[in-house]
């Protein structure tokens, strides 16, 4: 008999609602056991239009459920590395979404826990299931561009009300960094999963100064096998193209509109000799499919697609963006 997978949550924002939750319940071995917010009558509106079996208020009581065997944490990022370490303690599967945690100390104890407790951990990641970037990486390890030596890649939310709004995001002690674990993260991981490769240089420049977050962060990166990216991230520029272009010694791979989930474009892939194909790329659920990935790595017993030490490097490196930002420097990421 196929087993099923009892789901909690931590966390009922936006995200939560509009992709988790229903993430969730789209996969066919998943049960929702149980949300948790702050008020009453939230958690229970969520399980009363989620089908959650429980409605909590303290996370310790989901953690004490039997039913549950995987904690989704969707709360602000400061909670996150406290909230993931007692769901391991308690012998739960963690799915956290990003950034994992806001230091590189707090990412290694959830890993570290994690680790001990022999609990899966994943984190949510979900650009590297979006179908324009699987196909992306095909063609790079296809050969089909020859070496890669060079990627240009934006992503923007476009301009942003936060810097006015009461959201946890704009509090540099709940959420970190601005748009750069906001919106940047998900690129570099892409950038990370495509080239098969760990960025080993960077340096940053933001919009803003130490203490203040950043809504423009532009970094030029060098990755351990000599490919070199410059990046754009922000939540300033007005119709953002959201694209990237992958130059490689055979060709070149060119996705138009395709670097933020929610929207769908195309990519085109030129070689030397003229362009070759344009593939067209709806919006997905990405969040969906990565909750799935997860669902399915458990059911398989096997690690998932963006496992702790996904998010660790994600952490290690906006950490050393920041580095580079505010003090001026070319940092190098240890190994």
């Amino acid at each position: 008999m196929k087993k099923i997978i009892g789901w909690g949550l931590v966390g009922t924002g936006r995200i939560a609602e509009e992709r988790i939750l229903p993430g969730i319940n789209a996969f066919a071995g998943n049960q929702l056991v149980g949300v948790v917010s702050r008020e009453q009558a939230r958690a229970d509106q969520f399980a009363k239009r989620f089908g959650a079996k429980h409605a909590y208020t303290r996370y310790e009581d989901l953690l004490s459920n039997p039913e549950v065997d995987v904690v989704a944490i969707h709360t602000p990022n400061l909670l996150h590395a406290d909230q993931a370490v007692a769901a391991a303690r308690a012998g739960k599967h963690v799915f956290c979404d990003k950034p994992m945690a806001t230091s590189v100390a707090d990412a290694e104890r959830i890993v570290r826990e994690c680790e001990k407790a022999g609990v899966k951990l994943a984190v949510n990641f979900h650009t590297r299931f979006m179908p324009c970037f699987i196909e992306t990486k095909r063609i790079v390890d296809s050969g089909e561009i020859g070496e890669v030596m060079f990627v240009q890649i934006e992503a923007s939310a476009g301009p942003s009300a936060e810097s006015v709004s009461a959201s946890w995001r704009v509090d540099p002690l709940l959420a970190g960094l601005g748009t750069s674990m906001s919106v940047g993260v998900h690129v570099y991981d892409i950038l990370r999963f495509i080239l098969s490769s760990e960025i080993d240089t960077v340096s940053a420049v933001f919009d803003t100064p130490r203490g203040v977050m950043e809504k423009m962060s532009l970094s030029t990166f060098r990755f351990a096998n000599g490919v070199m990216a410059q990046v754009n991230v922000n939540q300033t520029t007005p119709q953002p193209m959201n694209s990237f272009v992958i130059y490689g010694t055979k060709g070149r791979i060119a996705g138009n509109g395709v670097t933020r989930s929610r929207f769908g474009g195309n990519v085109e892939v030129s070689t030397n000799e003229g362009v070759k194909r344009r593939m067209d790329f709806p919006a997905i659920n990405a969040h969906e499919a990565c909750v799935a990935g997860f669902s399915q790595a458990i059911l398989e017993d096997r690690q998932p697609s963006a496992t702790g030490i996904d998010g660790l490097r994600s952490v290690q490196l906006t950490d050393a963006m920041a580095k580079s930002a505010w003090d001026g420097l070319h940092v190098r990421i240890a190994g």
